[in-house]
């Protein structure tokens, strides 16, 4: 198969669960085109479920229908994933562990992602929004290194 690299996809969805399924498909179509493994893009749909849905909770107090950006950036073996939402942002001291979150039925989707993905940044902005960026790099047989 083949995805070409360097430029960046950009997708603007409303902030409704419902639009989640299609940045799953968005994400595992190019991870597919890049010849990542069925494991590495299982655990993309993952994190991106779990990127889209935070973005939509956190969306919901603020006026209006806010979408949330998706941006997409293939290179040679890896895919970087950036979800950003104009939500009311939060403390990000107040993400716990994976363990933490278990314990109190709520609050893993961040822990999760990390455990997932190779590199994880979060940028947060009381009253402007939150971006997550996410890189994953492929480690089945015959990727580049």
């Amino acid at each position: 198969m083949g995805c070409e690299v360097g430029g960046a996809i950009r997708l603007e969805i409303p902030s409704s669960p419902r639009y989640v399924s299609l940045a799953r498909l968005v994400v595992s179509t190019i991870a597919r085109g890049l010849d990542f493994s069925e494991e590495s893009i299982d655990d993309l749909k993952v994190v991106v479920s779990e990127m889209c849905t935070n973005a939509i909770i956190h969306c919901q107090p603020r006026e209006g229908d806010e979408p949330i950006l998706l941006s997409c950036m293939p290179r040679p073996g890896a895919l970087t994933v950036e979800v950003r939402d104009r939500g009311e942002g939060f403390d990000p001291s107040c993400v716990g562990s994976f363990e933490d979150g278990l314990a109190a039925g709520k609050g893993f989707g961040i822990p999760l992602i990390k455990s997932l993905v190779d590199e994880f940044e979060l940028e947060t902005d009381r009253g402007k929004g939150t971006t997550v960026r996410i890189t994953k790099y492929d480690r089945s047989p015959g990727s580049p290194e």
